[in-house]
């Protein structure tokens, strides 16, 4: 059993991205997951040992960061949400992220186990069944603490002046991927079946953030 990353596809061409129709991947990190579930692909494809490789998402849930609403892992984002406070968004906003739960990731590697012949030789995608963009996730989280978010649009050239280089940068790699994924091979084949959206998936992150006083916030979490 092999964890790999969604980010073996690129850029999306097709949504949802399968298994099937994803684009070639990019940056190193892809690149490598891709070659991995390959060759592990074509392992068991020759007669050798019996291989599988998942695909999660951005893996969140209780004791993790998600990645936040502007697709980097800057809590400062959530604090301004919580606040009311404006927020300045790089692109479009409709740029879209494919979070998976924790819990949900383990569920997926217990069913492969379990169906190792189904398994056998297969690679998944597995996220949540649902997935969020960039302003529509912003809004949710300013809900939680009863506020409205106040987006302001910005390029991609301002987003880079006013944010720190390791954060534009990791906003850059997720949004420009802009990835919405189908998890229907591994329903299909395994029973996956997620039990957490990707809108509870970042809200049981961002519970537990508070709850442990990792994550500043201007009011009270209302949900």
């Amino acid at each position: 059993m092999h964890c790999g990353s969604i980010w073996r596809a690129g850029v999306s061409h097709v949504l949802p991205i399968t298994e099937q129709n994803a684009t070639a991947p990019f940056g190193d990190y892809g690149v490598q997951k891709d070659a991995i579930a390959r060759m592990l692909k074509e392992e068991t494809a020759s007669g050798g040992l019996v291989t599988t490789s998942l695909h999660p998402g951005h893996i969140s849930g209780p004791g993790w960061t998600p990645i936040g609403p502007l697709g980097n892992l800057d809590t400062s984002v959530l604090t301004k949400l919580s606040a009311g406070e404006p927020l300045e968004v790089p692109g479009l906003g409709a740029e879209t992220m494919a979070h998976v739960h924790a819990d949900d990731v383990a569920q997926a590697f217990q069913l492969a186990v379990e169906h190792r012949e189904a398994a056998a030789g297969e690679d998944f995608f597995v996220t949540a069944p649902t997935a969020l963009t960039a302003r529509g996730y912003a809004h949710l989280a300013a809900s939680w603490f009863g506020q409205e978010a106040r987006l302001d649009p910005v390029t991609w050239d301002r987003f880079r002046e006013t944010t720190a280089p390791e954060h534009a940068d990791a906003s850059w790699e997720h949004l420009s991927r802009s990835q919405v994924f189908s998890t229907e091979k591994a329903s299909r084949l395994l029973g996956y079946a997620p039990a957490f959206t990707a809108e509870e998936t970042v809200l049981d992150a961002v519970r537990w953030l508070v709850d442990h006083g990792d994550l500043e916030v201007a009011n009270a979490l209302l949900r």
